[in-house]
C-alpha cells in the first residue's frame, strides 16, 4: 500500500485503509474502490490524502502505530469530553472512565508492536482539528516515554494527560481559536491562560481523582525549557516531566498541520524546528529521543532522491529517520524497471530531498 495526497487519488483506486470522519465513524471501509464523488466528499471534509493498493506498492506494509478502532473510538472519546467541557459541564463517572479506556488502549496497542518507527501519515487526516490532534499528540508522546523508560501504569497517566491537555481551549472564543492571521497582543493572552483552564476545568468537573503528574501535564505543556513559555515562565526542572514530553509532540503535530495562513511544513522541516529548540525550548534527552523514534519519511510515502529520481519508502531505520529503504519507480521523470535502493547501509551518495505530491 502507499500512501496518496487527496488531490491525486483517481476514481476506481482500491482504498489499502478505512477513512475515519471528523468524530470517529468509519467513512469508508477498506477494500472500496473511489468513485468521484467519494474524493470531493473528502477534500471538502479537509482530508489530506488516503492510503491505497497498487501493482507498485503491493509490497509495502504499513504499521499504524494504533490501529484505526483505537484511533476512532479515541476521537469519539474526546470529543464528547470536549463539548461537555464547552459548556462547563461536571462530567459523568461513565464519561470519565471512558477516557481512562481510551488512554490505555492507545498504550497497549503501541506496546502491541514492539520497538517501531513511527509513520505520521496515517495519523494526520485532518488538520488543525482539536480531537485528531490530542490523539497524535498522545501518540507521540507515548513514542517518547517509552524512550525514557516509563512503565505501564506512567505511560496511561500520560496518555490520559496528552488526551485533555487543549481543553482549556474550549474556554476560549472560537474567533480566536481560529483566526486567519497573527493574533493581537490581547488575543495572544487569552490563549496563554488555556493550560491553567484546561488545569481548573479538570480539577472541578471530573468525578475520578486525575494523578497530579496528569494534571502538571496539561498545566504546563506551553512552558519552555528557557522560561519564555506560559502560562507561569517555569523553565527546566520546573517544568513537569509530562509537560515537558507533551510540549515536543504538540509543537510537531502543529507544525506540520495546515493552518489558513501558512501551509504544514513537511516533517523534516518541523524536525530541525524541534531539534534546533533542543535545551533551549525543549529538554534535550526528549529531543534526541524524538528525533531516533519519528520518521521523517513515513513507510508508504513517495520521495524524491537528489539523483532527481522518485521512490515509494519501504522502511526506517531508528537513527537514521532521514535514510530509509526506497523502491525506485522514476528517473528523471521517466518510469522504470522498479528496484530497491537503501540509503541507510548502502546508497550514500544519495540523499531524499522532499517528500512527492502523489
Amino acid at each position: 500500500m502507499r500512501y496518496i495526497s487527496i488531490n491525486c487519488i483517481k476514481p476506481k483506486a482500491v482504498l489499502a485503509k478505512p477513512i475515519i470522519g471528523l468524530y470517529g465513524e468509519i467513512l469508508l471501509q477498506a477494500g472500496v474502490a473511489m468513485k468521484a464523488s467519494y474524493i470531493r466528499r473528502m477534500a471538502k471534509l479537509g482530508i489530506k490524502g488516503a492510503y491505497v493498493e497498487d501493482a507498485l506498492s503491493e509490497d509495502i506494509e504499513v504499521v499504524n502505530a494504533i490501529s484505526e478502532e483505537v484511533r476512532s473510538n479515541a476521537v469519539r472519546s474526546i470529543s464528547a469530553v470536549f463539548s461537555k467541557a464547552s459548556d462547563n459541564q461536571k462530567l459523568s463517572r461513565r464519561q470519565s472512565a471512558e477516557v481512562l479506556k481510551t488512554a490505555e488502549q492507545i498504550v497497549d496497542d503501541i506496546l502491541s508492536h514492539g520497538d517501531i518507527m513511527l509513520n505520521l501519515s496515517d495519523m494526520k487526516v485532518y488538520d488543525n482539528y482539536t480531537f485528531f490532534h490530542c490523539v497524535n499528540v498522545t501518540v507521540l508522546s507515548i513514542v517518547i516515554a517509552l524512550g525514557l523508560g516509563f512503565s505501564r501504569s506512567r505511560l496511561v497517566d500520560l496518555a490520559y494527560s496528552a488526551l485533555l491537555h487543549d481543553i482549556g481551549k474550549m474556554f476560549i472564543d472560537k474567533d480566536i481559536i481560529n483566526k486567519d492571521g497573527p493574533l493581537t497582543e490581547e488575543e495572544y493572552s487569552i490563549i496563554k491562560d488555556h493550560p491553567r483552564e484546561g488545569y481548573n476545568y479538570i480539577k472541578k468537573h471530573f468525578p475520578r481523582a486525575i494523578p497530579v503528574s496528569s494534571l502538571l501535564g496539561v498545566l504546563h505543556h506551553h512552558e519552555r525549557f528557557d522560561g519564555s513559555g506560559y502560562p507561569d515562565g517555569k523553565k527546566s526542572a520546573q517544568i513537569s516531566e509530562f509537560g515537558r514530553i507533551i510540549a515536543i509532540s504538540d509543537v510537531y503535530d502543529a507544525l506540520i498541520s495546515d493552518r489558513s495562513y501558512r501551509k504544514g511544513l513537511f516533517p523534516m522541516e518541523a524536525m530541525e524546528y524541534i531539534q534546533g529548540g533542543g535545551g533551549r525550548h525543549f529538554d534535550l534527552v526528549m529531543v534526541g529521543i524524538f528525533s531516533r523514534k519519528v520518521a521523517l519519511f513515513p513507510v508508504g510515502t513517495t520521495v524524491t532522491l537528489s539523483d532527481d529520481s522518485k521512490a515509494l519508502v519501504m522502511e526506517n531505520f531508528e537513527g537514521y529517520t532521514g535514510r530509509p529503504q526506497v523502491k525506485v519507480f522514476e528517473k528523471q521523470g521517466r518510469k522504470i524497471q522498479p528496484y530497491i535502493l537503501d540509503l541507510h547501509s548502502e546508497a550514500f551518495h544519495v540523499t531524499v530531498t522532499g517528500i512527492a505530491d502523489m
